[in-house]
């Protein structure tokens, strides 16, 4: 793992400002081999990652029908994982002969690496352009600008529920609202809440393979495992799931020139998962000034698919 001056900031920032490893940073270095790990396990188990994909091999003709006469079409696949989740969407845009690009948007180039290659290996004549942005820091429009200039259209994908990781979400859909023009389309996908199987929920995010991933910042900066537990709690209030780290011992930390301890007993957040309800997913897009196309769930009413656009507002 490799961090910039400014990432060494923002993280020696979150931990002694407000006890918070962001999750970012997990997938840098080998987490992005963790995070293929967990994602596997979730497609075989029948997990979030299998529950959106069944889905959008159920909708698929309705969400790409309003594609059918542009030019082309950028697949902006924005924290891309291992690229698995858009194979139904790229599989359906070839068999209807419309042309497209897939361009990967991650802060990890091991996930960017790593996503490129599996659409290379299932769709061998894809034109690939994988970015390393992290798109919490701002809008990127440059990026998506350029893309268009052949005529094309822009199809931004957040799918896997990463929505629900991040702790500021008005800022993060904000970002994508202003980087996309009223032509562009976005399909989000997120896990909704059943408060009646809550335990199911936190079941998901327990096993080494988790552990593993989210630990993988703490033990960059030197946390060793002997030091720390690794607590899973349910926040009623918020509506998520939160991992934390709890120190067993005390632990000295040197990040860049910045060196700092943290002590026995102290709990530091790694994860949280925010899940929705499809009345707050809508009413969230719709704050940041997204307009619902069409908004649909599995049978199970577990996960949503939703495809936006953004409201032009007259003056």
């Amino acid at each position: 793992m490799n961090l910039t001056k400014r990432q060494e900031a923002e993280l020696v920032t979150a931990i002694q400002g407000r006890g918070e490893v962001p999750l970012k940073f997990a997938y840098l270095g080998e987490g992005a081999g963790n995070w293929d790990k967990i994602s596997g396990q979730r497609e075989e188990g029948g997990g979030i990652n299998s529950a959106e994909g069944k889905l959008l091999e159920k909708r698929i003709d309705d969400f790409i029908s309003t594609l059918s006469s542009e030019k082309g079409v950028n697949i902006i696949d924005i924290g891309c994982g291992n690229g698995y989740p858009v194979f139904p969407i790229l599989k359906k845009l070839l068999d209807n002969n419309i042309k497209f690009k897939y361009v990967p948007l991650d802060i990890s180039q091991e996930m960017l690496d790593l996503a490129i290659k599996n659409v290379a290996d299932e769709f061998p004549e894809t034109e690939s352009e994988g970015l390393q942005i992290d798109f919490e820091l701002g809008q990127f429009s440059d990026i998506t600008y350029d893309l268009k200039k052949d005529g094309s259209v822009n199809l931004m994908l957040f799918l896997g529920s990463t929505l629900g990781n991040h702790s500021d979400l008005n800022r993060v859909l904000s970002n994508f609202r202003d980087s996309m023009s009223s032509k562009d389309y976005m399909i989000v996908g997120v896990e909704l809440t059943n408060l009646v199987k809550v335990q199911n929920i936190t079941s998901h995010y327990e096993g080494e393979v988790v552990e593993d991933f989210v630990f993988n910042t703490l033990n960059y900066i030197g946390v060793p495992k002997e030091s720390r537990d690794m607590e899973i709690t349910w926040n009623n209030a918020d509506n998520q799931v939160e991992i934390r780290a709890v120190l067993k011992e005390d632990v000295s930390i040197k990040i860049a020139d910045e060196s700092f301890a943290l002590f026995k007993g102290e709990k530091i957040l790694l994860s949280r998962s925010k899940k929705f309800s499809e009345s707050v997913v809508a009413q969230v897009l719709s704050d940041v000034g997204f307009r619902t196309e069409l908004l649909t769930t599995n049978e199970e009413r577990g996960y949503l698919l939703t495809m936006v656009q953004p409201t032009r507002y007259s003056i």
